[in-house]
């Protein structure tokens, strides 16, 4: 919880998007805390936006289209953010 309970964050953050809030979720993977947001933005663009703390670094992935195309491709960008592992060499 290093940036705060994830639907204060999400709350936060489609403010600053001037966006809707559809969904602010939080999964633990190999000891790290990924939260993932899912916007609706007022200009017709869907955003999801993962992001999460690993090594001392603030680590995102955005993912956005148009909000008639995401209906088709939620679940590729879901999986695609799904997939995301921070990694320092």
């Amino acid at each position: 919880d290093i940036l705060g309970p994830v639907e204060e964050v999400g709350a936060s953050l489609a403010g600053k998007r001037d966006a809707k809030l559809i969904a602010a979720l939080e999964r633990q993977t190999e000891g790290i805390l990924f939260y993932t947001f899912d916007f609706a933005l007022n200009d017709g663009t869907h955003q999801l936006l993962l992001l999460c703390v690993h090594k001392g670094k603030i680590w995102s992935l955005d993912a956005s289209t148009r909000e008639k195309r995401y209906s088709k491709r939620k679940e590729l960008y879901y999986n695609v953010l799904g997939s995301f592992m921070p990694k320092l060499s």
